[in-house]
């Protein structure tokens, strides 16, 4: 249950999820950096250890959106959480690193799930769909677009969000980092089910996480709380690896 939003120019690129659960979840863990076979990767986390949202050093962003508008494909029972998925990945340096992680991985057990994996240096992105038994892949242009998950209905969730995403693009500062806040804090029909912040009985929007991507540098900020009640965000920044001037590398607080 999220939206996720993605704003591409040449190899710079937003990026920004809002991750709807149950309440009783919790907000999760903040952001941090992790290490994997000596790659950093930034992401916040979930009670067990995995998580929706990371970008690594690389520029590589991944993201994970249950899907829920899919016959389960003879499936009998949850064993292994989706959110471990990502982490598993976050060492790949390249677009043709993570397919061969893919190759060599088993999602037996996880309940189906979209993985989208921006690619910078290749200015591809790929969306990999998991139904419980088969995975399925596909390209998309290297173009801004939106993805939309809801555990009442996907088709209904993109069909309402869809509509508020697409007004939004003839705002005047469309494709900012205001705009991108304040999108995925909007209350388009009135805060609800499927508004772009959630707001429901037992479910509502538990944290927005924000990642910029330049020639230079690899940020991601996260806010523990609905959008609609965000204020500043300080994010947590690092050199992007394929960056030829060694001195960009530094952790930064200043708001993204």
């Amino acid at each position: 249950m999220c939206t996720r939003t993605l704003v591409s120019s040449n190899d710079t690129y937003l990026m920004a999820m809002n991750r709807d659960e149950k309440i009783t979840r919790g907000t999760g863990l903040s952001s941090e950096i992790h290490e994997f076979d000596g790659t950093r990767a930034i992401y916040p986390g979930d009670s067990e250890g995995g998580t929706w949202f990371a970008v690594n050093e690389y520029g590589i962003a991944l993201a994970l959106l249950n899907w829920n508008d899919v016959a389960l494909g003879g499936i009998a029972a949850k064993t292994r959480s989706r959110g471990r998925v990502i982490p598993a990945l976050m060492s790949s340096r390249s677009r043709s690193d993570l397919r061969g992680v893919f190759g060599v991985s088993s999602f037996q057990g996880m309940l189906p799930f979209r993985l989208i994996g921006v690619f910078p240096a290749e200015q591809e992105i790929w969306e990999w769909r998991w139904d419980s038994t088969q995975l399925e892949s596909q390209v998309h242009l290297w173009e801004p677009r939106h993805w939309f998950s809801s555990s009442l209905s996907d088709d209904r969730a993109e069909t309402f969000r869809g509509t508020v995403c697409r007004d939004a693009q003839h705002e005047s500062d469309a494709g900012s980092v205001p705009w991108l806040r304040r999108l995925h804090a909007s209350h388009g029909g009135g805060p609800g089910p499927f508004s772009l912040c959630v707001h429901r009985e037992d479910v509502k929007t538990l944290s927005y996480s924000e990642i910029m991507v330049t020639p230079g540098h690899v940020q991601m900020g996260h806010f523990r709380g609905s959008p609609c009640t965000m204020a500043q965000i300080h994010p947590i920044e690092i050199g992007r690896a394929d960056c030829h001037d060694p001195a960009v590398w530094r952790i930064g607080s200043s708001a993204i």
